[in-house]
């Protein structure tokens, strides 16, 4: 359940992209893990992800869960920032206009209420030129 607190709890790992970089095997992860995914280590250090990017990967999504209406198109990026690999919302673009390979820069913008009637504010994702609306 998201709520304020939890938000609050992690509004710093959100919003400076903090990530952790395993010391073995040197698979950085986003969000911060508390063990290697790869390796199962847990000698990690934290770093912060650069805030432009690439994307990777995308989809569209028409038809959005429920309290997401307003937000279709929805579109969903792999983004690669620096050596991690992001999932996030990409905004202020036309899916005709998202390709493979676009800059991204990331950008704090509304989210979907929580269950307690919040609206939190999340890093998403921007085309880096204002040309590709």
């Amino acid at each position: 359940m998201t709520t304020i607190q939890r938000i609050w709890r992690i509004k710093n790992t959100l919003l400076r992209l903090l990530s952790t970089r395993c010391l073995d095997c040197g698979f950085v992860a986003y969000p911060p893990k508390a063990s290697c995914p790869k390796c199962g280590s847990r000698r990690l250090i934290k770093e912060e992800l650069p805030k432009i990017g690439e994307v990777l990967s995308y989809t569209v999504i028409n038809v959005p869960l429920r309290g997401f209406e307003e937000f279709t198109p929805l579109i969903i990026c792999l983004i690669k920032l620096g050596e991690a690999k992001v999932l996030a919302e990409l905004v202020d673009v036309k899916p005709g206009n998202v390709h493979i390979g676009m800059k991204v820069m990331a950008t704090l913008r509304r989210s979907a209420k929580t269950l307690d009637g919040v609206i939190p504010y999340v890093v998403k994702f921007r085309p880096l030129s204002l040309g590709s609306s």
